[in-house]
């Protein structure tokens, strides 16, 4: 049940960035949505933790390549034309929108904060010399 809960959640955010896209032809779409997330919240601190790792570099920048692509694969298995439209017509009711899309981001500058203290905190990042 929780794995399916977090799947519409993610299909909700690509909703919400796909649906501004198209009313207010912002430069961003559900598949960038959903690629800022994953970037502001498991991509900082696990390429960390790759950086922190002792291998060699060129292992290093794989895995933070691979951690670059995921999202676009994600989105790109994810959403064909058939999902896209059962999508659209389960959350076309929903009100708000723009304010969702406010919240969205507001969650991510809330995460992303909370992740550079805890970074900071355990050591992985060093502010200063």
């Amino acid at each position: 049940m929780k794995l399916r809960l977090n799947v519409f959640l993610i299909d909700y955010v690509w909703y919400i960035g796909e649906r501004f896209y198209r009313q207010k032809k912002s430069p961003g779409d559900g598949n960038m949505l959903i690629a800022m997330c994953w970037y502001c919240t498991l991509f900082l601190p696990l390429s960390s933790i790759i950086n922190r790792l002792r291998i060699p570099a060129v292992i290093q920048i794989a895995g933070t390549v691979f951690l670059l692509i995921i999202p676009f694969i994600f989105c790109r298995i994810r959403y064909n034309p058939r999902r896209k439209e059962s999508i659209r017509l389960r959350y076309k009711n929903k009100r708000n929108w723009g304010r969702r899309l406010l919240v969205v981001w507001g969650f991510l500058i809330m995460i992303v904060a909370m992740e550079c203290i805890v970074l900071i905190k355990i050591g992985l990042w060093h502010i200063g010399t």
